[in-house]
């Protein structure tokens, strides 16, 4: 009788166990980062320029359904007291398997023109998605900017996207 108790509270304990595994949520994964940088100069005879870091990242939340893109936008401080860009739009893209998934634009042009010493401006964040199919989720990006005085128009750096993640 003791041996069939053993038994019973053995495999008791070993579903139990069981169901804790499988019923707790996926672990976050920390957030896959590559930082771009670029450093824009004005044309023209009025010297003036900015060095601007874009960081893309891509998580998957705790809940493990959660997918999250973002880039922060860091500029160096800015070397003369002119204007550098007519416009400068950031763009973040999250994509799965290249595909993309959700999307975000942010005006960085006032900050890219504002005279002061630099650092961390702000984080342009895609709308979450939710999703439990696994690996190829990637942060991607461009940056269109129009440089004062360089007589170029518009113009677009492509970033270098985010590690993928599952």
């Amino acid at each position: 009788m003791k041996l069939r108790w053993l038994s019973v509270a053995t495999l008791a304990l070993a579903m139990v166990a069981s169901t804790a595994v499988v019923a707790s949520p996926a672990q976050a994964a920390g957030p896959q980062c590559r930082s771009n940088s670029k450093v824009f100069a004005r044309g023209g005879s009025t010297a003036a320029s900015r060095s601007v870091t874009v960081r893309l990242c891509i998580q998957r939340a705790e809940d493990g359904v959660t997918m999250r893109a973002w880039g922060d936008v860091s500029m160096g401080a800015k070397s003369g007291s002119a204007d550098i860009v007519y416009h400068m739009v950031v763009n973040v893209r999250m994509e799965h398997n290249d595909d993309d998934m959700s999307y975000a634009s942010c005006d960085a042009a006032a900050w890219a023109n504002f005279d002061d010493g630099g650092g961390h401006r702000f984080e342009c964040r895609t709308p979450d998605r939710y999703s439990s199919v696994r690996g190829g989720w990637t942060a991607d990006g461009n940056v269109s900017y129009d440089i004062v005085g360089d007589g170029l128009n518009d113009l677009n750096w492509s970033l270098t996207g985010s590690p993928a993640i599952s």
